[in-house]
């Protein structure tokens, strides 16, 4: 079929050209020098498992092959690629392996979506002559998963990472603490002078979840991450282009802290446990010296297991916090983290804080003025999420039995997340580090029903990030995210069908039984 409407995020540049097709033969091969190997093996075993082909990874070429190289493509970026595809062969070039693997991932959906079936070989493998060059208006392009919340294992957060990679989305930010849980493992420093019992941090803050009534299950699932789940986290989102941001979340959402560290309270007294998806109701105290201390350790063991450049935080929502607290602990957790050599982020309310050069605020909710005024006078980068344009967990329809209506102007479906400019406010592009859509899980309870939420508007928000803002048109979207849908349903992904969009394919409810089924069913819409 000569068309790029299956091409999500739009390329930079696309051009069919007027000759014939690139057919995939079984005697075709994938020729990559030794820098190259791994995409080119990411991309081999894509199209082994849908054609049966051999596809062997070779150095030499011939007609027919497909080659990826490193070269300067054009002036794009890390990230930029250039895609050339005639009937004699595809050449794929980038200056970096994410490139490469940015190129794969448009390659890839240049092919029907069958090959995303296994063993699918009866099928033919054709795909249009076509010249890309490609690179992002953001470096930043991201989603946040709340695993505080409720837990998700390290398999599911993987497979979480192996849906958003193929639309370019390159950042995973993992929100690892909250009233309700600590997810990570810290463990017992040797110099440790208020005897801090950090083991409980995950011994008692690993149980907890939240609970709601209406969510099915009702309660969320415990669990935690070793530090070497993180790793292995970390080393699995690398080999797909993503980096992990790990937040842990104050002075405010820190109840599980204060439940497994009484020293944190200024009582010496372990607050209880709580499950209320309610916010804004706990906070450190700023007079204490186990506050600091406490602070200290936690961010210097988790700089210690993260590879990316980033420390998430928080900050947000410390409702209870006096003014002039917050901004006394919250002046000292900023400079504490930058002591560990990272770069660290916070959600908006911190933008209150004199920041060390190179933070980054994260805009969600609330006043834009100290966000424009932080990143015009130090400098500070932003991650655009406000809320009513990347929040996930938002409902499609009032009677959803899943998703949360706290944000005005709902219910929200793909157009909401795809329909803006992260340019606002006053803040140029090159202020602006990316997007991210945040995925709040008080009503979310296994991958599925993640999934559900997260698309097809987290496809909305990669080509908001990807494409700029020339490029874009609804419209055009629209008719390919219709296109989308029978790929999605071949990797068994659940998405919402969203009615004013002509799909391929569609996920079918996925929550037969009131919200409970862990493998929902897929169906082919008839032509």
């Amino acid at each position: 079929m000569n068309t790029t409407d299956t091409l999500i995020p739009r390329p930079s540049h696309v051009a069919l050209q007027d000759i014939p097709a690139f057919r995939l033969a079984p005697t075709a091969r994938i020729r990559a020098t030794a820098p190259a190997a791994q995409p080119a093996e990411q991309l081999a075993s894509l199209l082994r498992a849908g054609t049966g082909f051999e596809l062997p990874i070779v150095e030499d070429t011939r007609p027919g092959d497909i080659s990826l190289e490193f070269a300067e493509a054009f002036d794009g970026g890390p990230e930029a690629y250039t895609l050339n595809v005639t009937e004699d062969g595809v050449r794929l070039t980038a200056s970096t392996q994410a490139g490469l693997f940015n190129g794969v991932q448009t390659l890839r959906q240049l092919f029907p979506a069958s090959i995303e079936k296994a063993d699918a070989s009866s099928a033919e493998w054709v795909i249009p002559a076509v010249d890309i060059a490609d690179a992002p208006r953001f470096a930043y392009r991201g989603l946040m998963l709340d695993v505080a919340r409720s837990f998700f294992t390290v398999e599911e957060v993987k497979a979480q990472i192996d849906v958003m990679a193929q639309f370019k989305l390159n950042a995973l930010h993992l929100h690892l603490t909250d009233d309700q849980s600590w997810r990570i493992e810290i463990h017992e420093p040797e110099q440790n002078p208020s005897g801090l019992p950090y083991a409980q941090l995950t011994a008692l803050g690993g149980q907890g979840a939240v609970e709601v009534p209406a969510a099915v299950p009702a309660r969320g699932r415990e669990g935690f991450y070793t530090q070497q789940d993180f790793k292995d986290i970390q080393a699995y989102a690398a080999t797909n282009n993503v980096l992990v941001i790990p937040e842990i979340d104050f002075p405010g959402h820190v109840n599980a802290a204060l439940a497994a560290i009484p020293q944190l309270n200024p009582d010496g007294q372990a607050k209880p446990m709580s499950t209320t998806p309610d916010v804004g109701w706990s906070t450190f105290s700023a007079d204490l010296p186990a506050t600091y201390e406490f602070v200290r350790e936690v961010l210097r063991q988790l700089a210690a297991i993260t590879d990316g450049p980033y420390l998430h935080i928080g900050g947000d929502e410390a409702h209870v916090t006096g003014h002039d607290d917050y901004v006394a602990m919250v002046q000292q957790f900023v400079r504490i983290g930058a002591e560990t050599g990272k770069t660290v982020v916070g959600w908006n309310e911190f933008a209150a804080v004199e920041l060390p050069e190179g933070a980054v605020i994260q805009y969600w909710h609330g006043d834009f003025a100290p966000v424009v005024r932080q990143a015009e006078e130090s400098g500070a980068k932003v991650i655009m999420s406000p809320a009513a344009n990347t929040y996930l967990d938002q409902k499609y329809a009032s009677d959803s039995p899943i998703g949360l209506e706290w944000v005005e102007g709902g219910p929200f479906t793909w157009s909401e997340y795809y329909n803006w400019d992260p340019a606002q406010g006053g803040l140029k592009d090159h202020q602006i580090l990316g997007v991210e859509g945040p995925l709040w899980t008080e009503t979310v309870r296994n991958n599925e029903q993640a999934q559900w939420l997260l698309y097809p508007r987290a496809v909305s928000l990669a080509e908001v990030a990807w494409s700029g803002q020339e490029v874009r048109n609804a419209g055009d979207f629209r008719r390919r995210l219709g296109a989308l849908g029978e790929r999605l349903a071949q990797q068994g992904v659940a998405f919402q069908a969203a009615p004013d969009v002509e799909w391929s394919a569609t996920s079918k409810w996925p929550f037969p039984d009131a919200g409970t089924s862990s493998t929902p069913e897929y169906g082919t819409i008839e032509a």
